[in-house]
């Protein structure tokens, strides 16, 4: 883009446009993704009733100081194993009573478990890196891990109904997001493209580009033109189009994904609406950015008979 850039502002004789480096905004505090996740407390004697079930040892652990600083994805797995120790402690019961309150605790954690679910998705470092991280864009290969980051999402969306997750597999997924930070990576992409495109796209027009050949040219100035649609054709259809092509191709792959997030009533409307300006706006905006900028060359190459060369290329632009 900096190369698109100055090589126009070289041939025109003029500064180049300002770059602008794109940045996403912060992700949402952690206040704002509150869920209201309850605790269900139990009594000691009650507890002490539970001896006969692994569901005690559960407990304790989770009562311990260690215990109670679980990371999201943690405490994810552990109401997961929680509700199957409630499962077979009611199996393993015979006291009408306890067996009563053990279904009570077992509604309200299945209640719950959306709840836990939706902290995890929102909460956990390693989403908040692949969601908002300002380092790195993407490079259109498989570095950039876009396979990685379909499956660690597919994982996590499966987890809200599955009974029993590897607890090993969950933190390996999420790892792989924040390893990749795909989204954020792409998200950056799209703006850096969208925002810099629409500061051209004004430099050009600020330069007269719309009537560079409405008046008969000199040799010079028809020499100039042939060398900046070189410049157009070298660096925007053959690079910076090529990398836009990634930035389509990831969109719509990652769109199903991000659709259900937006969809899910469990998720914080903070955490919503940044997943929308992002993948949605940000989109948006970026779409126009470079529809905008080929009509102003295709009106460019229309005032002075011209064509941008014989690309492959060449059908975006006609």
């Amino acid at each position: 883009m900096q190369d698109y850039q100055q090589r126009m502002a070289t041939v025109l004789k003029k500064d180049k446009p300002a770059f602008i480096v794109s940045n996403l905004p912060p992700y949402p505090s952690l206040k704002t993704l509150e869920g209201g996740v309850n605790e269900t407390s139990i009594k000691l004697t009650e507890f002490y009733q539970l001896q006969h079930c692994h569901l005690a040892t559960l407990i304790a652990e989770r009562n311990t100081s260690l215990g109670k600083l679980q990371l999201p994805s943690i405490r994810f797995h552990y109401e997961k194993q929680l509700i199957q120790g409630l499962q077979e402690c009611i199996k393993q019961t015979n006291e009408p009573e306890l067996k009563a309150q053990l279904q009570v605790w077992l509604q309200l954690k299945q209640q719950s478990l959306a709840l836990s679910w939706a902290d995890m998705l929102q909460k956990s470092t390693e989403i908040r890196q692949a969601l908002s991280a300002n380092q790195g864009l993407i490079a259109g290969g498989p570095q950039d891990g876009l396979h990685e980051t379909l499956a660690a999402f597919n994982f996590l969306l499966a987890s809200q109904q599955q009974d029993i997750i590897d607890n090993k597999e969950l933190e390996q997924h999420l790892h792989k997001l924040e390893q990749f930070a795909l989204p954020a990576r792409l998200w950056r992409s799209q703006n850096l493209l969208a925002e810099n495109l629409k500061q051209t796209s004004l430099w050009l027009q600020q330069h007269g580009a719309l009537a560079f050949c409405i008046a008969p040219m000199q040799t010079k100035h028809k020499k100039d033109m042939e060398y900046l649609s070189n410049v157009f054709q070298l660096f925007f259809i053959e690079k910076i189009q090529a990398i836009a092509s990634q930035i389509n191709h990831y969109h719509y792959k990652l769109s199903p994904t991000i659709e259900l997030l937006l969809k899910h009533p469990n998720l914080a409307p903070a955490f919503k609406n940044y997943l929308s300006q992002q993948h949605q706006q940000g989109f948006a905006d970026y779409q126009l950015a470079m529809q905008q900028h080929i009509e102003l060359w295709q009106l460019i190459f229309k005032n002075c008979h011209l064509s941008p060369g014989h690309s492959s290329r060449n059908n975006t632009i006609k």
